[in-house]
């Protein structure tokens, strides 16, 4: 028996426990079908065990690089096959040179390590943080084009044979698409055999305030960061114990000088310092014993509400001075965003004039009054301008509001104020809403150049006056139909996550950031998250 467990790798610990609970008559002896049953469990108790983590992260990077390397010798075949055997193709654009497909290959994939290189770079085999499909793009497209122009490089400077131009350009759209399909379909079939994406991190967090707790509360719904909180330190918490259903397996674990022990105990990854009662020296120093244990450690700034991204560092005698900025477009960018609203704007409606008829006829048939709603919101610079809405309530629906407010006032008062059951809502407008139909007609006000299609939601007057000093960089730009708020929870987030959001799109605003938001919302519609 012992010879069998040791050809398995299995050892006495994970036999005696099942033995324990067996009963045998007489002497300890058990047949051949018994002991193969034991062994089969004792089998999938060790499957069941998780890798130890630089295992697990080889395993993963190992997996990266297979299915790229698979991805760059189906996309040189498949672009050979197009130059050179499709007839479509090649009945268009007749060959210059006929190279034989070793030829083309072997210098391809001989330089398939500074691609490996490349994606290295770009973060492409970072396996502690799940990256978001549309983010992989522009990463993949870099590493490919840096594969690419070096290997024509290194061919001049050899004064190797030069590649076949029609080939180059078939392999590179190849090269790109045939990546970003192969790590599709890995995260796929990892999803489907219940495996994360990304390795999962043990997080402590220093400081149980109000900034630890919506730290832990952030980590756990956006799991893309690959941080599980575990728990949190401090000397003086503000909360021992949340109320909050996500929150609850979470608990103080211990004072700062626990320190040490926490780490070792719950194999802590990364610590994040909140707002905490320690004091200066107490967290250098413990973000030293993070330093010197290999362990990744961060601070959240104070004022982290308006310090983001774009921030100016100067000295004074040593005393490093953050330079808060204002969150606004410059020239060139406000140039480019207008240019992107007004395309867009006309593409979406040459694309859904027929629904926006179609819904037009239903509202007026479903209801008595007009088709479309006015409402004085407040734009750019303050200015306030009629936004246009497919009306999805009854006539009176503006004089029944003040009631409904005060019977449900809420935290934020006429802040986002919002009924689930809002009894002014029609039968056509409750599904309206829910597939934010009753938006499109935002479209003219984006022509009008009211509004963009991306930017932050725009509010009404009351709404505004209760903003803080901090809220009104927001009015900074144009309001948007759809923005980085709605596809981050949407109704489901507070006020001032709402902010915080504009505010973050406005300093990182990009054309392909604008993009990412408008696929995202329409994966937001149809899922109808966050809808109300």
């Amino acid at each position: 028996m012992e010879d069998q467990l040791i050809r398995r790798g299995l050892s006495e610990q994970d036999i005696v426990p099942q033995m324990a609970q067996m009963s045998f008559p007489g002497t300890v002896e058990i047949s051949d079908a018994e002991l193969q049953a034991l062994l089969s469990e004792a089998d999938l108790r060790l499957l069941r065990r998780p890798l130890p983590r630089k295992v697990e992260a080889a395993v993963r990077i190992f997996a990266l690089v297979a299915i790229d390397f698979l991805a760059v010798m189906a996309a040189i075949w498949f672009s050979y096959w197009l130059r050179y055997e499709n007839g479509l193709v090649t009945s268009h654009l007749a060959s210059e040179t006929f190279i034989p497909l070793q030829h083309i290959a072997v210098p391809l994939l001989a330089w398939f390590p500074f691609l490996l290189l490349s994606l290295k770079l770009s973060g492409m085999y970072e396996v502690k943080q799940r990256i978001h499909a549309l983010d992989k793009i522009p990463r993949i497209f870099g590493a490919v084009n840096a594969y690419i122009v070096s290997f024509l490089l290194l061919s001049f400077v050899l004064n190797a044979p030069a590649m076949v131009r029609g080939f180059l350009v078939f392999f590179w759209i190849s090269c790109i698409l045939f990546i970003l399909l192969g790590r599709t379909i890995l995260q796929m079939a990892m999803s489907f055999a219940g495996i994360s994406d990304s390795m999962t991190r043990k997080t402590l967090i220093v400081g149980s305030g109000k900034v630890g707790k919506e730290l832990a509360r952030k980590l756990l719904f956006h799991q893309k960061f690959g941080l599980a909180p575990v728990g949190f330190i401090d000397d003086d918490p503000l909360y021992s114990e949340f109320k909050e259903p996500e929150l609850q397996d979470l608990k103080v674990l211990g004072g700062l000088n626990d320190f040490c022990r926490i780490m070792k105990d719950f194999r802590i990854e990364k610590v994040i310092i909140a707002f905490t009662g320690g004091n200066a020296e107490q967290l250098l120093d413990l973000a030293s014993k993070c330093n010197k244990r290999g362990v990744e450690c961060s601070i959240v700034p104070r004022l982290f509400e308006v310090i983001t991204n774009e921030i100016e560092v100067n000295e004074i005698g040593g005393i490093p001075l953050l330079r808060i900025q204002e969150k606004r477009l410059s020239r060139i960018e406000n140039v480019l965003k207008t240019v992107e609203d007004y395309s867009i704007a006309v593409l979406a409606l040459l694309i859904l004039w027929p629904l926006i008829l179609v819904t037009s006829i239903i509202i007026k048939f479903d209801s008595p009054g007009p088709v479309f709603f006015r409402h004085k919101r407040v734009g750019k610079n303050g200015k306030c301008f009629g936004c246009i809405k497919f009306r999805s309530m009854y006539e009176n629906a503006e004089a029944m509001q003040a009631d409904l407010v005060e019977e449900d006032m809420g935290e934020h008062g006429w802040l986002c104020w919002k009924k689930e059951d809002d009894p002014r809502v029609t039968r056509v407008g409750k599904w309206i809403r829910k597939l934010s139909i009753d938006e499109l007609p935002q479209v003219f006000n984006v022509i009008a150049g009211h509004m963009s299609i991306v930017g932050p939601r725009p509010h009404i007057k009351e709404e505004v006056a209760e903003y803080k000093e901090w809220h009104k960089q927001r009015l900074n730009v144009k309001p948007g139909i759809t923005g980085l708020w709605q596809v981050s929870g949407r109704s489901e987030l507070p006020f001032d996550e709402m902010i915080k959001l504009d505010l973050y799109y406005i300093e990182r605003w990009s054309p392909w950031q604008d993009f990412k938001i408008i696929m995202r919302t329409v994966s937001a519609v149809f899922t109808m998250k966050g809808s109300c």
